[in-house]
């Protein structure tokens, strides 16, 4: 783990000692890594019947790559997929989405901003939005790294539930339906671009 953190700062030092540039018309693609935390409470029955909430995180991994076409040095538009893994709860998030960014240059200063939106294809299928702002290191004549960091809205399907009270000791729980719903993420991308 030291080594890579050493070989991500070398490389980020690498880069930002050389030269800024814009990219440049025509065709352009991303590979990127990118990672995503969010924190939910969820319901706990213990023995007794109650109900209580248990805040948990959960912690995506993954990659996406997108590709289209750069219409000038600073816009670019395109499409992509992507997919992240949570582990701890065997859970997808796999995007398909059109990709907007607009690169900026202040001197040697390159950000950012970036914003995909489509759909999640995982867990039945719903909303994708994930804006993005960050940086750009210029790594050679036709290559970058970005860094950035944003928030991601995925939605999902799931199954719906209704408990009620049929006695003074029993309580009942039944199947109401599916619903749509949104859990927001805060994201981290990490890759290059060419």
């Amino acid at each position: 783990m030291k080594r890579t953190i050493f070989l991500l700062l070398a490389i980020i030092a690498f880069a930002h000692v050389s030269e800024a540039r814009q990219p440049k018309r025509g065709y352009r693609g991303f590979l990127e890594w990118s990672s995503s935390v969010r924190s939910d409470n969820f319901g706990v029955i213990d023995i007794h019947g109650n109900l209580s909430m248990k805040r948990q995180g959960s912690f995506y991994t993954g990659f996406s790559t997108s590709h289209g076409y750069q219409i000038n040095p600073m816009f670019f538009i395109g499409a992509g997929l992507g997919m992240e893994r949570c582990g701890k709860l065997d859970n997808w998030v796999a995007p398909i989405f059109i990709q907007g960014r607009i690169d900026l240059q202040f001197g040697k200063f390159t950000p950012f901003g970036d914003l995909r939106l489509g759909a999640n294809v995982a867990e039945g299928a719903g909303i994708y939005i994930s804006p993005t702002i960050g940086y750009r290191f210029n790594w050679g004549r036709k290559m970058g790294i970005n860094l950035g960091a944003g928030l991601t809205l995925a939605g999902y399907r799931a199954d719906h539930y209704e408990g009620t009270m049929t006695g003074p000791d029993s309580y009942e729980i039944q199947f109401v339906g599916t619903k749509n719903h949104i859990r927001p993420y805060f994201s981290f991308r990490l890759g290059i671009d060419f």
